[in-house]
């Protein structure tokens, strides 16, 4: 013992000296104790080199491997001025966008988008009817339009919007909406600029 801590090679050896010394391993109590010895120092080396096996599997994951870092958000495919007429979604604008003006009617829902990561605007109509369309204007000579196709939702293309601007955002309901009493030609406008954006 050294330390306070058993040294099982010495004691191992001294029980196997002592024991073929004493009464040889030819008689049975000789080997009876040789057995014993080998046991419990084969039994005491496992428990003191098992420790780190043992507190390996009891050690949770590390944090790295338990929590993958959330993949970075892709930069957006344009930004401002190289914006213009591209669809929102397609340039990645979308993510992180606001409305900074809407209006209802009825089910006619309009909204103008914002986008700081692109520096963009854009128009959104949902509760539309096919043929119905939207218009969005940053200036006279700045606007986009869409006409519904298919489904009941549409966005314009996109216009720049620098540190200042103005928008205005139009929707036509073309053929009306007897159901929910939105006449035919019925035109809803929003408008919005710089002051409204919240973030």
């Amino acid at each position: 013992m050294s330390g306070g801590r058993l040294n099982v090679k010495d004691w191992w050896d001294r029980c196997v000296r002592w024991a073929r010394g004493g009464l040889g391993p030819q008689t049975l109590v000789g080997a009876l104790i040789v057995a014993v010895a080998g046991s419990v120092a084969g039994a005491l080396a496992t428990s003191w080199t098992g420790g780190d096996d043992a507190d390996a599997k009891a050690r949770p994951p590390s944090a790295v491997a338990s929590s993958a870092a959330a993949a970075p958000t892709a930069p957006p495919g344009c930004f401002s001025t190289t914006c213009t007429g591209v669809d929102p979604k397609d340039a990645g604008c979308g993510d992180g966008a606001e409305t900074i003006g809407e209006d209802w009617v009825s089910t006619m829902h309009l909204e103008i988008r914002y986008s700081s990561r692109c520096q963009v605007v854009w128009g959104k109509l949902t509760g539309a009817q096919v043929g119905d369309t939207i218009e969005i204007m940053t200036s006279p000579a700045q606007r986009q339009r869409a006409a519904v196709l298919t489904g009941h939702t549409k966005y314009t293309p996109m216009l720049p919007a620098g540190r200042q601007f103005s928008a205005q955002v139009s929707a036509v309901s073309v053929k009306g909406d007897q159901e929910h009493g939105i006449p035919a030609g019925y035109t809803l406008r929003v408008g919005a600029d710089q002051d409204d954006i919240k973030k």
